[in-house]
C-alpha cells in the first residue's frame, strides 16, 4: 500500500465527493479517510495530501479548511472537489489562501459537477443528477495516475490472465472482501484472503472499495464484461 499519499474527504450530503476521493485512492493504492476518521492520524506521516469536499456556498468544508492549517509547510498538498454550479468558478480559492499562508505548495486541482437539491434545484428535482458518473470518476482517476505516476495502481488488471486476484504480501486478513462480496469469491484461509470463485464474480467492485489496503485486482475488460453477462444469463437470484 502507497503510505506516501493521505486523501482526506469531507462528503455527508449525497455522497459526490465521497466517489471522487475513492477513485482517486484506488488509482494511487493510498489511504483514503473522512474527516473524522483523519482526526486520529498523524499528517506528518505522509508527503502528499489529498484535500476534498463539495462546495458550500462558495468554498470547501468549513472543517477541511481547518484541518489545512495542520498541514506543514514541508508536505505537499492536492484538491478536488465536487459542485452544484455550472461551473467551477473560484470556490477552491478559501482553502488556497489557508494554505499558501503557510508556504505549502499546491501541486494539482480537480472537480466536477455533483448533484445538488438546494435552491433553485428544488423546483426541477435537483440539478446534475447522475453526477459524479462514470466519467467523472475516470477523469478523477486520470488526473491522479497523471499527478502521481510513480504510485499508479492498475486495479483493472489481473496477472496470469485471471479475472479476480488478490496480492497476499498486501492483503492484511481483515476479512472485508469475505464479507461484503455477495458472490462468496473470497475464503479467508491462513490469515489471507484468497480466491475460490472467480468464475462466479459479477465485477461490483465492493471487494475492491472495501480494501484497506487495496491488495485486489479485478479484470474489467469489455470482452469480460461480456463474458460475466453470458455466465450468470440463467441467474435468478443470489
Amino acid at each position: 500500500m502507497n503510505k506516501d499519499v493521505l486523501i482526506i474527504y469531507e462528503s455527508f450530503y449525497h455522497g459526490n465527493t465521497a466517489r471522487i476521493a475513492w477513485a482517486v485512492g484506488k488509482t494511487l493504492n493510498c489511504n483514503t479517510v473522512t474527516m473524522k476518521q483523519a482526526e486520529k492520524l498523524n499528517l506528518q506521516e505522509y508527503k502528499f495530501i489529498g484535500l476534498g469536499s463539495g462546495i458550500y456556498f462558495t468554498s470547501h468544508h468549513p472543517k477541511l479548511i481547518e484541518l489545512a492549517r495542520q498541514i506543514e509547510s514541508w508536505q505537499k498538498v492536492f484538491l478536488f472537489s465536487t459542485h452544484g454550479s455550472p461551473f467551477l468558478g473560484k470556490y477552491h480559492n478559501s482553502l488556497k489562501n489557508v494554505l499558501k499562508m503557510h508556504t505549502i505548495e499546491i501541486i494539482g486541482e480537480f472537480s466536477c459537477p455533483g448533484y445538488d437539491c438546494t435552491g433553485p434545484y428544488i423546483l426541477c428535482g435537483g440539478g446534475n443528477k447522475g453526477r459524479p458518473n462514470e466519467s467523472d470518476q475516470r477523469r478523477a482517476s486520470i488526473f491522479a495516475a497523471k499527478l502521481f505516476p510513480q504510485y499508479y495502481k492498475d486495479t483493472g488488471t489481473v496477472k496470469n490472465g485471471k479475472y479476480v486476484g488478490v496480492s497476499i504480501s498486501e492483503c492484511i486478513g481483515c476479512g472485508k472482501c469475505t464479507e461484503t462480496c455477495p458472490m462468496k469469491v473470497f475464503k479467508m484461509k491462513d490469515g489471507k484472503s484468497t480466491v475460490i470463485n472467480a468464475m462466479d464474480c459479477i465485477h461490483c467492485s465492493l471487494c475492491i472499495q472495501n480494501c484497506p489496503v487495496k491488495a485486489i485486482s479485478v479484470q474489467h475488460s469489455w470482452r469480460e464484461a461480456i463474458a460475466i453477462a453470458r455466465r450468470h444469463f440463467r441467474r435468478s437470484s443470489l
